[in-house]
């Protein structure tokens, strides 16, 4: 089917023309085409302005309900935040109520045991801390977001962090302690390293007096050829090694240097000390005058020259004689021109004699220790008068006991 189209022709002269500007809601016509017909709907002006009011008014809901929902998910999630917190919280004060209860719980066990007097007001107070955990029981169990297995997760972590804050303080206070001590124990050192000082110089002091001694006595012996070194006569037994003091171990290289020092002197000292009581030191009479010295004489009998081999100390008849080192007694009795004699041993080749004796307390055989009276002050054998013939001989060769008398230890 063919169909026609029909031809509209305009006049020429039918162009619409607009002398003014519409305004912008001015009527409109819409129109539609179908069927080979046109229809033609008019809009009018108020139309055109609800239509426009309407569509702003849509779109102003929109964006309205799009920000509404956007600022709503935000306060929902800060909302949750703060909930998350609270809960937070919540444990947390829980938590700290559960461990206060379990330390007062403790605590009344250690009342228990100490058996407190007032056992009514500390029933009162178990009572009370029961309730408090009751409702702490029923708060958890009734709340779905607190539950008891995280409290006490929280408790053990707590518990963990108390014991980890006590050990760093307890670490601190042992650091404090430690400097404390490290402390005193510089200070301890410094005054064990004065005392070691001091002890060395008095040792040091005791051994140049025994040096002296030795020195003094060693003048009188020299005269008959002889030396007197202690080093060279030791009466201990023979033996063999390098000397190790005992020393006891010491950290401190200071200390121990200076320890062994001390100890080597001290025990230098000592040995000297032993050896030295082997040596007649003093005077064995107190009270003496020098009536005959030793060496060379004018004997007292026949006026003619002779050898003295000891010194006669003049004293009063009775007075004491003693012997001035430890030895064993090797005469004791009467000898031709000396009257009474009593001769002692003392090791280290040193030997005395003591003569014209009233009368002897030792016998043969017998030991003897330094100060000991041995005898009396007499006048027996070939004597002008009451006095003590003393000699001194030292390795077989007779000295002159006056350096001995007069020295001092």
């Amino acid at each position: 089917m063919i169909r026609k189209v029909r031809k509209i022709k305009l006049k020429k002269n039918s162009m619409v023309q607009y002398a003014t500007k519409k305004p912008f809601f001015s009527k409109k016509e819409i129109i539609f085409r179908s069927g080979g017909r046109a229809k033609v709907f008019n809009i009018s002006s108020r139309l055109q302005v609800l239509l426009v009011f309407v569509v702003l008014l849509i779109g102003g809901w929109s964006a309205y309900s799009n920000y509404m929902y956007n600022k709503s998910g935000q306060i929902i999630s800060y909302k949750d935040w703060e909930l998350n917190q609270t809960r937070g919280a919540y444990v947390d004060l829980m938590t700290d109520f559960v461990a206060i209860h379990r330390n007062i719980s403790s605590m009344f066990n250690l009342i228990d045991e100490n058996k407190l007097a007032d056992e009514s007001q500390l029933n009162r107070y178990k009572r009370q801390a029961e309730v408090m955990e009751d409702r702490i029981r029923q708060i958890t169990d009734s709340t779905d977001w607190v539950s008891p297995e995280e409290v006490e997760e929280k408790l053990t972590m707590r518990d963990a962090v108390l014991q980890r804050d006590r050990a760093l303080s307890e670490r601190g206070e042992l650091i404090e302690r430690i400097s404390m001590l490290e402390d005193s124990l510089s200070k301890l050192e410094t005054s064990e390293m004065e005392i070691l000082a001091r002890v060395q110089k008095l040792s040091e002091q005791e051994m140049n007096k025994i040096k002296d001694t030795i020195s003094s006595i060693n003048k009188s012996i020299k005269r008959q050829n002889k030396y007197f070194n202690p080093l060279a006569n030791s009466k201990k037994n023979n033996a063999g090694g390098t000397f190790e003091p005992d020393v006891p171990a010491v950290n401190n290289e200071k200390i121990s240097q200076k320890l062994q020092e001390v100890f080597n002197q001290i025990d230098t000292v000592d040995y000297y000390r032993e050896m030295m009581k082997s040596v007649p030191l003093g005077k064995p009479v107190w009270s003496y005058w020098l009536s005959s010295p030793f060496g060379r004489r004018s004997d007292p009998f026949n006026s003619k020259s002779a050898r003295h081999k000891g010194v006669d100390l003049a004293s009063n008849k009775g007075n004491s004689v003693k012997t001035m080192a430890n030895g064993k007694v090797i005469r004791a009795g009467w000898a031709s021109g000396f009257g009474n004699l009593v001769e002692i041993d003392h090791g280290n080749g040193f030997k005395t004699r003591y003569a014209h004796l009233n009368k002897f307390y030792v016998k043969k055989g017998q030991q003897v220790k330094r100060g000991e009276a041995i005898a009396e002050v007499g006048s027996t054998g070939r004597s002008t008068g009451p006095h003590l013939h003393y000699e001194v001989i030292y390795n077989g060769v007779n000295v002159d006991p006056m350096a001995f008398i007069q020295a001092q230890l």
